[in-house]
């Protein structure tokens, strides 16, 4: 499925990572869907690596260029990454729809249901159902968890 009925042509995959854009690779923003799932080409713009399963979030230094987030049910993220760490100063998709692997906050476990939100440094953590709590809804546990620490 591609958008407004045109996919856009992509030489590699979606878990490629790469230092240098070559001529064939996309441009920042670019979104493709790969078996069901939509992702978005990005740039980690951030002081720490992207690890698998981190959420990321606009810099708001440039268009598409992402770092793990340290504000707590503030931030709402891009996307997820999933495929293959993205270190510093790297290219590389993040999972923006679908299904996938989040990476939880230690001694935080989820069970089916429970329904995410971005937590300090791109990891998960459960999203508190007190009163009053207004923190931003990003993901939901399709199956049970372990504690993350």
């Amino acid at each position: 499925m591609g958008f407004y009925g045109v996919s856009p042509v992509k030489f590699g995959s979606v878990s490629m990572v790469t230092a240098t854009l070559g001529k064939n690779d996309p441009e920042l923003g670019t979104r493709t869907v790969e078996n069901g799932s939509e992702y978005v080409f990005v740039y980690n713009a951030g002081n720490s690596q992207i690890s698998v399963g981190n959420g990321a979030v606009l810099t708001g230094v440039t268009g598409y260029s992402c770092t793990v987030s340290s504000v707590v049910g503030v931030d709402l993220p891009v996307g997820v990454c999933y495929h293959a760490t993205m270190t510093t100063g790297t290219y590389g998709w993040l999972l923006t729809r679908g299904f996938g692997s989040a990476k939880m906050a230690a001694s935080t476990a989820a069970v089916a249901g429970d329904i995410l939100m971005l937590g300090t440094d791109g990891v998960w953590t459960v999203k508190s159902l007190s009163t009053g709590f207004m923190g931003n809804v990003n993901a939901k546990a399709m199956t049970a968890t372990g504690s993350a620490g």
